[in-house]
This record gives structure tokens, sequence and C-alpha cells, in this order.
């Protein structure tokens, strides 16, 4: 079979041709139909989150469709259509136990530290698997296993309550998706979305953004500080990570406010627990890949129309062409949400 494979860091992807990958009793083979460049993939090309092995097929956000299943697999049929929870877990540690396999102790990430989904067949536990249903295009279903599940992760881990007012630093891929998240599942107040780019500003306030701020020309705090009548946010989401967004994020929290970190950011940030954090009581809330119960109801909200993906891919790639998927992803001049690398 065909895969993109990294070989060295800051390399390029390298399509090479690879056994078809042997299921154990308990796995299913995985014909790959589409399956989306994530910002996390460049960050483990690049090396700011390593990888567990080189080379490896990178790729986790996958969905296709059951090609070969195991001999005590259940619950799946050949021709099924699956989404590919990206946690590989033991199933029965004190974290799994729990609902909590992201935390598990035997944790392996799909595309990180075992092969991933850029390429045309892949094996996972069974267990890693969410069927999709028809109507659900294979795109949308790919997207959900990260860009949309992560966000969904980080708005339950900051107990986000209805009328709350919400700011989103960081409206790409994973932010676009907590702005429509935060308002038509959790039934945010205000939603300031939070970036440098007016075209993601404009677009996050149709996916229900209520207002926008741009900190090319604007200070955002100021512009908080206006918006919400001194108030502040009760909830920030930092997308990006880096030392200028967490530090632009705590001054956007308000007095018992949450800072919830997605980002990932290369170095290391150092603040003042008085002036930061002791004085207005603010909490900082780590978040780290999702649920399978949160991508299953996802599928639903999805399913049911209370989500809308319909607009979230903006471009689509052959596998062929994956390193011209990782620029446009790079480019913003191509305006990306999310690019999937796509089958047929």
């Amino acid at each position: 079979m065909k895969a993109a494979r990294l070989h060295r860091i800051h390399g390029k992807l390298s399509l090479d041709r690879v056994p078809v990958p042997k299921i154990s009793a308990s796995d299913v083979l995985i014909d790959v139909r589409a399956s989306g460049i994530c910002h996390s993939d460049v960050n483990y090309r690049d090396g700011i989150a390593p990888v567990a092995k080189l080379p490896i097929i990178l790729g986790h956000e996958i969905a296709g469709a059951v090609a070969e299943r195991g001999t005590r697999v259940k619950g799946l049929a050949i021709g099924d259509r699956v989404v590919v929870h990206y946690v590989s877990s033991c199933g029965r540690c004190r974290y799994c136990r729990t609902n909590r396999e992201n935390l598990c102790v035997m944790y392996e990430m799909i595309g990180k530290d075992v092969d991933g989904g850029f390429a045309e067949y892949l094996r996972v536990p069974a267990t890693s698997t969410v069927k999709l249903p028809d109507r659900i295009p294979f795109e949308q279903g790919a997207i959900m296993g990260c860009a949309v599940s992560t966000a969904y992760h980080a708005l339950r881990r900051a107990r986000l309550q209805p009328k709350e007012t919400v700011a989103i630093i960081g409206v790409g891929g994973l932010g676009m998706h907590a702005v429509q998240l935060a308002k038509k599942i959790f039934h945010a107040g205000q939603v300031v979305a939070v970036d440098r780019f007016d075209w993601k500003l404009n677009h996050a306030q149709r996916y229900g953004a209520t207002d926008s701020v741009n900190i090319q020309n604007q200070d955002a705090t100021t512009a908080m500080r206006r918006l919400t009548n001194g108030a502040f946010a009760d909830v920030v989401f930092d997308f990006v990570g880096n030392e200028k967004t967490i530090r632009e994020g705590i001054n956007l929290v308000g007095k018992g406010g949450r800072l919830v970190i997605v980002g990932i950011g290369a170095k290391s940030v150092t603040i003042s627990p008085y002036k930061s954090l002791i004085g207005k009581e603010m909490e900082i809330v780590g978040v780290d890949d999702h649920l399978k119960s949160e991508l299953k109801q996802l599928i639903n909200f999805v399913d049911s129309r209370k989500v809308d993906l319909s607009h979230s891919v903006t471009h689509r790639i052959a596998l062929d062409d994956i390193n011209a998927g990782f620029r446009v992803l790079e480019d913003r001049n191509e305006r990306p949400i999310r690019v999937v690398v796509s089958k047929g």
C-alpha cells in the first residue's frame, strides 16, 4: 500500500510502498477514506512534540470503512463506516476505568506513537473505532477525530456554563469549532473571537462569535474590558499556546475565571502566581486529547444537525500530494480551516 511517512525531523513526508498491516484478533483493518492534516502533525514533523519512532506514518484524524476484522471483534462488520478514536488505551488502569483514557498509563497515540492514517490502510484496535452514520461524509468524520472533539473536550474541561462570557484565542481548526460548540451546545453568552487575521474573525462570527478582536490593530485587554464593561471573561480558551497568548489569556480572565490551555507552544512560560492567579482566584486548566464518549456525543450532534461541519473542510488533497497539504495548512494566504487527505 501507499503510505506517507516521516523519516527525519524537519523533513518532508515520503510517499513509500509498505506492507498492508496485519491485524490481530482484537484489531480491525481500516480502508482509510479521509484523514485530516492537523497543526499537531506540523509539530510532530518539526520536532516540537516528539514522535515515538522514525519512520512513522503520521495522521490522527481518520475516517474509513472496515476492511477486515479480527476473530474476537464484535459489533463491527466488514464495510461499516467508522471514525478512529486516536487514543489507544489499556482499558484496565484507574484512568481507563473512570472514563479518562486520555490519561492511560499505557497511552499510545495513533499517528504519533504508532502508525497513523496518512496511508491507504490502517490497523487499529477495534475499541478505537466509533461508527459513523451514513449521512455524515467521511471528511467530516475525520475532522471530528481531533479538530472538533478536542475543542469539545476543552469546553467540557472548562465546565462552561450557559450565559458565561467566553474568549477564544486562535480561531483556526480547533478554535473555530470551539466557537460553534460554545454557542450551540453549551449556550454561552458572549463569545469573543481573538485572532490576528480578519478572515478568521469573520468566519468565527458566522460560526456564532458575538464579538471579535484583531490583535494586530487592537489591544486585547482594552478591547475585552470595553466589550464586557470591565468584567472580562469567565473562561478564556488558548488554542495557540505560546508565551504571548498565554500571558494575553491571563489578562482576559475575569475574577474567579478559568484559563484553558489547549495549544502546544515550543517555549516555557513564567508567570507570577500572586499577580496572575491568587488575586482573582483564577484557575489554569490543561487539555490533552479527548474521550471516546465525547466523540460519540459529537457524532450525534452532527447527525442531528445541532452542529454544522459542512464548511469546515476548506481544502482536499490526494495522498500523493500530502506535502502540498502541509504547505496549504502553513500558508495563511490559502485561508485554511481544515485540510483533508481524501480518497476518491
